[in-house]
C-alpha cells in the first residue's frame, strides 16, 4: 500500500518527477494555496507574476527551454480569462504548457458568480483537458503531460476543485514514457526522383528544427549537401547566422523572393504551418517536406511528404544523392543583398539599426535575446548573430506583443548564469510593464532594451501606405527609465547617440534587471518594411 497524501501533493510529486522546477501565476479562488504549498513540499517554486497573460508566456517559454511542461496557475473566472493569450502562445508557437484554473465545486451548481464554461473557452487552444482528482488522478495527469509534450507540442488544461485536490490518495503512478522512436524511417521514393532532377536545391527550416538532434542533423545536411539555407524567425540559430550557407530569413516577403526563386527544388525541414504569413505560398517549384506532424491548415501542398522524428527523417534524407550546382558566390551575394535591404532608410539621431549594432557590440558572449512583435524586430532579426537553437526567442505563430519581457524573465530563471536581453517596443512594454516588478522581485539578470518611438509603427506604416490620415496609432510620451526605477529596476534613458554606448556598458555590467529606454526615430522602418516585405 502506498503512502497516503493529498491529490494536490500527488500533482506536485508527478511534476517534480518530470523535472519541473517552478511554476507561474496569480493566486486566487479556493485551490491556489494548496497547490503552492504542495509544490513547495516537492521543491517546486511558485513565481508570483503581475498578470496571468505574462504568467502563461513565462510558463510556456520555460517549457520550450527545459523540455518539461511549463505550468501556469490561475483563479477561476477573470484569472483564466486573462491567461488566454499565454495559452494562445503555447498553442500557436508549439510550447508545452499545463494550465491550472480553479473551478466551482460540483456542489455549488446554484452559484452564478464568476461562472462560465471555462472548458469551452479554452478548448480551441488546448490539446486535452481534465480535472485534478479521482481514483486515477496521477495516471490521467501523466497522460496530460504526455499530450502536451507530443508533437505538435502545446497546452493542456487541468481544472481544480478543493473537494478533489484535498482528498487523500495512495495512488502509485510511474511517469509515462514517450513512445520509442522507430529504428528506421522510410522516405517516399518520390524524394530521390525530385532530388535527381534538381540542380539548385534549397532548404527552408522551421521551428521543429530547434530540437537538439534535429538541429544537429540539419547542420549535417547543409554542410554535406552544400546547399543554401533559409530559416524562419523561430528557427533562428539552428544553423549559425554566420554560416556561409545561411542566406537569411523566410518572412514571406520580397527580400528573399529573388533568391528562393532561383531554386528548382525546395526542401521544407520542420517548417510549421503557423510560421507562414497570411498570403499564398510564392513558389511553384517542386517541394519536399519532412515534418514531425501533419497540419490541419497548410497552404503548401508538397510533392513528397514524410512524417516522423525530424532528426531520423533528416538522417534518411542525408543518404539520398544530391546534385547541387549552385554558383560558388550565390550564398554570399544573397546574404549581402538581404542584409542591405534591411539597412535601407535612415533617421537620426538614433536609428533602429544603430541601436542594434551598439547592443551587439556591448552584449556579453552567448547572450540569449527575446523579441517582441513590432517593427523593431526587423533590424534585430536580420543583424543579431545567433549560433544555436532558441538563442533567440520570439512569438511567430501567435505573433503577440508583450512577449519579450516575460520571456526574458523565464529565461533568466531557467538559466540564471546566461545573459538575456529583451528587445521591445514601447507598445509591447506597456502591455506588460507590471512584470518589471516580477523581474525585480526575483532579481532576474536581464537587460530590457526599449525602442521608444511613441507609436505603433507597423500599424502606422500600413495606415500611411493606404494614404489614410494619421489617427489612433500614436502614444503620449513615456519615460520607461523612471517606470523601471519605480518597480525597483535600474533605469537608463538614452536620447542622444553619445549616450548609447555608456548606457549599454552600464546595463551589461549591472546585476539584476535593467531597462534601457532609447528614443528612436522610426523614419527608417517604413522603407525597411517595403524593402523586406514588399
Amino acid at each position: 500500500m502506498g503512502k497516503t497524501r493529498t491529490v494536490a501533493n500527488l500533482w506536485a510529486e508527478r511534476l517534480a518527477s518530470y523535472g519541473v522546477k517552478r511554476f507561474f501565476g496569480v493566486p486566487g479562488g479556493d485551490c491556489s494555496l494548496d497547490i503552492i504549498q504542495a509544490a513547495a513540499d516537492h521543491g517546486i517554486d511558485f513565481i508570483l507574476t503581475r498578470s496571468e497573460t505574462a504568467a502563461g508566456i513565462m510558463a510556456a517559454t520555460t517549457g520550450e527551454l527545459t523540455g518539461t511542461p511549463g505550468v501556469v496557475m490561475t483563479s477561476r473566472g477573470p484569472g483564466i480569462a486573462n491567461a488566454m493569450n499565454g495559452v494562445a502562445y503555447a498553442a500557436l508557437d508549439r510550447a508545452p504548457l499545463m494550465v491550472l484554473a480553479d473551478a466551482h465545486e460540483r456542489s455549488n451548481d446554484h452559484v452564478s458568480h464568476q461562472r462560465f464554461d471555462q472548458e469551452a473557452m479554452v478548448r480551441p487552444l488546448v490539446k486535452a483537458h481534465d480535472y485534478l482528482g479521482g481514483a486515477d488522478a496521477g495516471r490521467r495527469l501523466d497522460k496530460l503531460a504526455e499530450v502536451a509534450l507530443t508533437a505538435p507540442q502545446g497546452a493542456v488544461y487541468l481544472e481544480l476543485r478543493g473537494e478533489s485536490i484535498r482528498a487523500e490518495t495512495s495512488e502509485l503512478v510511474q511517469a509515462s514514457q514517450p513512445p520509442s522512436p522507430e529504428t528506421a524511417v522510410g522516405l517516399p521514393s518520390k524524394m530521390q526522383e525530385l532530388l535527381d532532377k534538381a540542380e539548385r536545391p534549397l532548404i527552408v527550416a522551421g521551428l521543429q528544427a530547434c530540437e537538439t538532434a534535429a538541429a544537429a542533423m540539419l547542420r549535417k545536411l547543409v554542410s554535406e549537401w552544400n546547399v543554401p539555407l533559409v530559416v524562419t524567425y523561430k528557427a533562428k540559430g539552428v544553423v549559425p547566422d554566420d554560416d556561409d550557407r545561411m542566406i537569411g530569413y523566410y518572412i514571406g516577403g520580397v527580400a528573399e523572393e529573388p533568391w528562393l526563386k532561383q531554386a528548382d527544388l525546395i526542401i521544407l525541414y520542420g517548417f510549421d504551418a503557423v510560421e507562414i504569413p497570411p498570403h499564398k505560398w510564392r513558389y511553384s517549384v517542386p517541394t519536399i517536406e519532412i515534418t514531425a506532424n501533419p497540419f490541419d491548415r497548410n497552404i503548401i501542398s508538397a510533392d513528397a511528404v514524410a512524417v516522423g522524428p525530424l532528426a531520423e527523417l533528416g538522417a534518411a534524407l542525408l543518404k539520398l544523392k544530391v546534385n547541387s550546382k549552385w554558383p560558388a558566390d550565390f550564398c554570399t551575394n544573397a546574404k549581402r543583398a538581404i542584409k542591405a535591404r534591411a539597412r535601407v532608410g535612415d533617421g537620426g539621431p538614433i536609428s533602429p539599426p544603430m541601436l542594434v549594432d551598439a547592443a551587439m557590440e556591448a552584449a556579453p558572449a552567448n547572450s540569449r535575446i527575446t523579441l517582441d512583435a513590432g517593427a523593431h524586430m526587423i533590424p534585430v532579426l536580420h543583424f543579431w548573430n545567433s549560433t544555436e537553437p532558441r538563442q533567440t526567442l520570439i512569438s511567430r505563430g501567435d505573433a503577440t506583443m508583450g512577449f519579450a519581457l516575460p520571456a526574458a524573465i523565464a529565461s533568466s530563471l531557467a538559466e540564471p548564469e546566461r545573459p538575456v536581453i529583451g528587445f521591445t517596443g514601447d507598445g509591447g512594454l506597456m502591455m506588460c510593464a507590471g512584470e518589471l516588478g516580477t523581474a525585480a522581485q526575483y532579481q532576474c539578470n536581464l537587460v530590457l532594451i526599449v525602442f521608444n518611438d511613441e507609436t505603433l509603427t507597423l500599424i502606422g506604416a500600413r495606415q500611411r501606405r493606404r494614404q489614410l490620415p494619421n489617427a489612433g496609432v500614436d502614444f503620449s510620451p513615456t519615460d520607461f527609465s523612471k517606470v523601471a526605477e519605480g518597480f525597483g529596476c535600474m533605469g537608463l534613458r538614452v536620447e542622444r547617440p553619445e549616450q548609447l554606448k555608456p548606457a549599454l556598458a552600464s546595463a551589461f555590467s549591472a546585476k539584476g534587471p535593467v531597462v534601457v529606454d532609447v528614443q528612436i526615430n522610426p523614419a527608417a522602418y517604413h522603407e525597411q518594411l517595403i524593402s523586406l516585405r514588399g
